[in-house]
């Protein structure tokens, strides 16, 4: 397939953007070395728009030529702060050169002597403006790196420990990034650390039994694309029937209020809390009838409760939004729960209908679904409803029991449509932040780390290979390329024009984004996927980059017959290893915090760098 044309200058061919152009000494070129390159910027930040003339009118002589010389640069896409930043700086150095060079232009000497003098001067000004245009670029790349998910800022060297925080009991302990803060839960107690040097900052004293969140799901991989929470929210219970919230600040004020001893509540982003609460219907726990083949088969006319879905302000407990999910078209296996009140070896467990202890939710970045005895539904935080409460068989409700909806990482979701897919599963729809819909004509791979730059493009398994698709505004929905060839199962990371992938043989393979050629690959030996390709989140726990280097947490013993965890950095310009460090510690939890790195140990936290 031809990916695109040559439209000139300022212009790439379509999937290859500004942001993700082919460098020649990027992954899979011929001297796949270290090269710093830099795009020239158009204008500092802060300067104003208008160059005045003599008479303090804008010039024309300098105005005239902007629009026409200038190739428009793509317009960034929302909700990224540090990619509108980086379009709008890198408009605006250029800007100012050559506002520069008119107003010099304007008062051009007549001299031999002063003609010298001028060549001199307008060189200083351009040189000036380059190097502005390099800080700040630079600046920004680095800005929108620690911000997003999985971004560190460096993994050039193997890492070792910077500090440490012992701690009482540190395999129930969670690791949360705040704004600039490293939030340590455990020990009935939230400590604020400095991620840099391990200063305990501030200290909370909280309850037993703690879930403070929102956070990444622990013990195995997947997308980390969750903003730092502000505040943090921390729901503790005791054994005398007591159960409080408390909302922390990145400073350390914290407010705690009491909860209902029964509530079923979650943390969630922003400073919300969501509690899940049955009604009406029978609720009573009793044992159900199964047949020959073990099935379990719900009462004849059996009504279960509704679901009253809620988000409340965790420290005030005013109410954001509520929503009634109505019981309807129960299925048996989502009523059921299986006791085991007899030890002995030969009995199986029971089934009993269990409406309450069949009841779940997951929270995915700004999404929350749950799902239950003849209830399901999918939320934005904000209470907007995803799926179709008039449709009962509208996902989740078909079968898609969890993570059928996702939040993408440059803003925007992307949930099930109504038609499937060849293999039965529904087709994803992508909701782009700027308002428009993509229909897929697969599943989206939602990348575990970015650097933070949006490629304009969503790479989706089609059947038995991978295709990307166009996010861009102007032509959002085309199939940029397609590989059959590429069975991709996830999507690792996705840096510089460059996505590493795990495919269904277990290999890890580095793509361009804006071909589908591939750079490098991986034999399955490497990480021991070979037979967990479809499984790889529970081998490898996590993705991290600085951009050039990829650092995934993996199973030491892939066949789990002992614990341990390795470290492996992988250079993503060419697939090398750059380093790997052995540790006899299980996988509990590893996460970046503004750039820095904090892992959970036998013995409490560790600072890497």
């Amino acid at each position: 397939m031809e990916i695109g044309t040559d439209l000139g200058p300022g212009h790439y061919p379509r999937g290859v953007t500004e942001r993700t152009q082919h460098d020649d000494a990027a992954p899979g070129s011929p001297e796949p070395k270290k090269v710093h390159t830099f795009d020239l910027i158009d204008e500092v930040p802060g300067a104003s728009d208008g160059e005045a003339g003599p008479d303090g009118s804008e010039s024309a002589a300098d105005g005239a030529g902007t629009e026409n010389d200038l190739a428009e640069e793509p317009a960034p896409r929302g909700p990224g702060r540090a990619a509108v930043a980086l379009a709008g700086a890198r408009t605006a150095v250029g800007r100012t050169a050559r506002r520069g060079g008119a107003a010099v232009r304007r008062r051009l000497p007549t001299t031999r002597r002063g003609r010298v003098l001028l060549v001199g001067g307008t060189a200083a000004v351009v040189v000036l403006a380059v190097v502005a245009g390099v800080l700040v670029n630079a600046q920004l790349r680095e800005r929108a790196l620690i911000a997003a998910p999985g971004g560190v800022r460096s993994l050039a060297e193997k890492p070792s420990e910077q500090w440490s925080i012992d701690l009482d009991d540190p395999i129930m302990a969670t690791l949360v990034e705040m704004p600039g803060v490293l939030a340590i839960a455990g020990d009935e107690k939230v400590r604020g650390v400095d991620p840099a040097s391990g200063e305990v900052l501030w200290t909370v004293d909280v309850g037993e039994n703690l879930n403070c969140g929102p956070t990444t799901h622990l013990g195995i991989g997947g997308p980390g694309a969750l903003d730092p929470v502000d505040p943090l929210v921390c729901v503790s219970s005791s054994g005398d029937d007591k159960q409080e919230v408390t909302a922390i600040d990145p400073d350390g004020a914290a407010t705690t209020r009491e909860l209902d001893p029964d509530a079923l509540v979650a943390p969630a982003a922003g400073g919300g809390l969501l509690s899940f609460e049955l009604t009406g219907g029978e609720q009573e726990q009793r044992p159900v009838v199964v047949d020959k083949v073990g099935a379990p088969h719900l009462p004849k006319g059996f009504v279960g409760p509704d679901l009253v879905v809620r988000q409340e302000d965790a420290a005030t407990g005013a109410e954001r939004w509520s929503e009634t999910v109505a019981f309807s078209d129960p299925r048996a296996e989502n009523c059921v729960t299986y006791s085991d009140d007899d030890p002995a070896p030969d009995n199986e467990p029971e089934p009993a209908l269990d409406v309450a202890g069949s009841l779940g939710w997951e929270l995915t970045g700004d999404i929350v679904e749950v799902q239950g005895c003849g209830v399901s539904a999918a939320f934005l935080l904000d209470g907007t409803r995803l799926d179709d409460p008039k449709d009962p068989a509208d996902p989740p409700a078909d079968g898609v029991d969890t993570a059928s909806f996702a939040s993408l990482p440059d803003g925007g979701w992307v949930g099930p449509g109504a038609t499937p897919s060849d293999a039965g599963v529904p087709n994803d729809v992508a909701h782009l932040p700027e308002g428009g819909t993509v229909t897929l004509d697969g599943q989206v791979l939602v990348p575990w780390a970015t650097d933070g730059r949006d490629p304009g493009l969503l790479l989706t398994r089609a059947g038995t290979g991978t295709d990307a698709v166009s996010t861009d505004k102007d032509d959002a929905g085309a199939q940029l390329w397609t590989d059959p060839r590429l069975g991709a199962t996830v999507v690792l990371v996705r840096v510089s024009g460059t996505a590493v992938v795990v495919d269904e043989e277990g290999a890890v393979r580095a793509i361009d984004l804006g071909t589908g050629a591939d750079r490098w690959t991986l034999d399955p030996e490497v990480f021991s996927l070979a037979d967990m390709a479809w499984a790889a989140e529970s081998l490898i726990f996590g993705a991290f980059t600085d951009g050039d280097t990829l650092l995934l947490p993996v199973t030491a013993d892939p066949d789990g017959e002992s614990s341990g965890l390795r470290l492996l950095a992988i250079d993503v310009r060419d697939g090398s290893m750059r380093w790997d460090i052995k540790q006899d510690t299980p996988y509990t939890q590893l996460v970046s915090v503004d750039g820095y790195l904090a892992q959970i140990t036998q013995q409490g936290v560790v600072g890497l760098g």
